[in-house]
């Protein structure tokens, strides 16, 4: 019996479900063996992409394209010294800051004696706004007792958010062993990797080039347009939250980093408040000052940087940014802020590659269509 196409076919059939069942099987064995440094994982792809362009520079320009070992592990010391020792530092001080946040709210409330209705918002606002405010809770029993529970509700709040902050800086160690050692492998054989990864992509060639391209300019977009704005925005906010002299500066300045990823909500609502705040206090110099600072240059520094920064590449739409980084911070917890907005972006464009290739073949089999003779 000859070995036809049909008989290579159907053996080709007969071993194919077997394979891919256990493919799927250490598929699945491997995702839950990777699933626990997922997180790290991420980071060390973030920061390798970041620091890509500079590997390339050592290598090609000052190795002469040789030595990508010694090019990587330079480009490892660049990251951890400009990126992973003043973000452990920093981590650590706003922990530091927010653990004495947490004990005070945590003193504060315990001091409360609810049962002589004293408000926990005379320990958390001045006298002056206290002044204002007691005549209408006395004269308005439920305005007092809302008032009463949304200061409670914010004391709460500030310390489950600052026990959750001291108690990530735990594993921050560990994290960073695995996401140096991660981001070596990652620099040195990076495009060994995206080039395997193209090649088992089920897309045409022109449509792989056009996802490996898109997927470059929303990271660009986003770690530099994004994040490094954001970043300096919360510097410059801290600084400016530090010398009017507000408590936990480093603290409140990754908070307005964090907010300044948000689209609609922003640093004002951080440095706006403190502002706010210093002026009922009665610190009109103060107070002033910081909502200048506010205004004139953290909230100028989306105008002038971001723009600088994402010229040329990709814009994330406003609707994408807004979903991904909530959506990224609560899916995934800080790296969502940098990963939401990426893989959204990325969906969309794989939903506009197929709605591409779907027209292409309706056009096409319309063609053939047209083309064939009428019967006789």
């Amino acid at each position: 019996m000859p070995d036809t196409f049909a008989t290579r076919r159907k053996r080709a059939q007969g071993w194919l479900v077997p394979f891919f069942l256990v493919l799927s099987f250490m598929a699945y064995l491997s995702f839950k063996i990777s699933l626990p440094l997922i997180k790290p994982l991420a980071w060390a792809t973030l920061l390798s992409f970041s620091a890509y362009p500079f590997y390339k520079l050592v290598r090609m320009r000052l190795l002469g394209g040789r030595a990508k070992n010694l090019s990587a592990l330079l480009t490892t010391a660049l990251i951890v010294v400009l990126l992973a020792l003043p973000a452990v530092f920093g981590g650590y001080v706003a922990a530091r800051e927010g653990l004495r946040l947490y004990g005070t709210i945590a003193d504060t409330l315990a001091t409360l004696d609810s049962k002589t209705g004293e408000s926990i918002l005379a320990a958390l606002l001045p006298d002056v706004i206290m002044k204002e405010l007691t005549p209408w809770m006395q004269e308005y029993p439920i305005i007092g007792d809302l008032l009463n529970q949304t200061g409670r509700w914010i004391g709460t709040t500030a310390i489950a958010t600052s026990k959750a902050i001291v108690e990530s800086t735990f594993t921050i160690a560990y994290s960073m062993i695995i996401i140096i050692m991660t981001s070596f492998f990652l620099l040195r054989d990076g495009h060994l990797i995206v080039n395997y990864l193209m090649d088992i992509t089920p897309l045409p060639p022109e449509e792989k080039k056009a996802f490996l391209s898109q997927a470059k300019e929303v990271l660009q977009a986003v770690l530099y347009g994004v994040i490094l704005t954001a970043s300096l925005q919360g510097f410059l906010g801290g600084i400016g939250w530090w010398y009017v002299g507000l408590p936990s500066p480093v603290f409140f300045g990754a908070l307005m980093m964090i907010l300044a990823m948000i689209p609609f909500v922003g640093t004002p609502v951080v440095w706006g408040i403190g502002g706010i705040y210093l002026l009922l206090s009665g610190q009109m110099v103060a107070g002033i000052t910081l909502l200048l600072w506010g205004v004139l240059v953290v909230s100028m520094i989306d105008n002038f940087v971001r723009p600088v920064f994402i010229s040329g590449g990709t814009k994330v739409h406003t609707l994408i940014t807004f979903i991904g980084v909530l959506g990224g911070l609560a899916a995934w917890g800080f790296i969502g802020l940098f990963l939401g907005p990426v893989v959204i972006s990325l969906f969309m464009f794989l939903l506009e590659s197929y709605r591409t290739l779907w027209k292409s073949s309706l056009s096409k089999q319309q063609a053939t269509t047209t083309a064939q003779p009428p019967p006789t």
